[in-house]
């Protein structure tokens, strides 16, 4: 991990945490969603996650490669952009 992806996630970290997230509802409201927290899967990843189905995130992770957030479920790691928060 670079220093400048390690001062990121620090600074990240000042205002989110890996049991919550901050999402934007229908009425332009910020709002703090706790985990867990229910999601849907808008694409299949092999073996485990299946589109369509419905899934709890335990955790909000953020991937020290690609610093991309990943949500945990069922312990293993996956791209937020495979879900949408129901």
């Amino acid at each position: 991990m670079t220093d400048k992806n390690r001062i990121y996630i620090l600074e990240l970290y000042k205002i989110v945490s890996p049991t919550s997230i901050l999402v934007v509802d229908q009425y332009k409201t910020v709002k703090r969603l706790h985990c867990p927290f229910r999601v849907i899967a808008m694409d299949d990843i092999p073996p485990d996650i299946i589109c369509g189905d419905f899934y709890q995130v335990d955790f909000v992770k953020i991937s020290l490669v690609s610093l991309k957030e990943v949500y945990i479920i069922k312990g293993k790691g996956y791209y937020i952009k495979h879900f949408q928060i129901i």
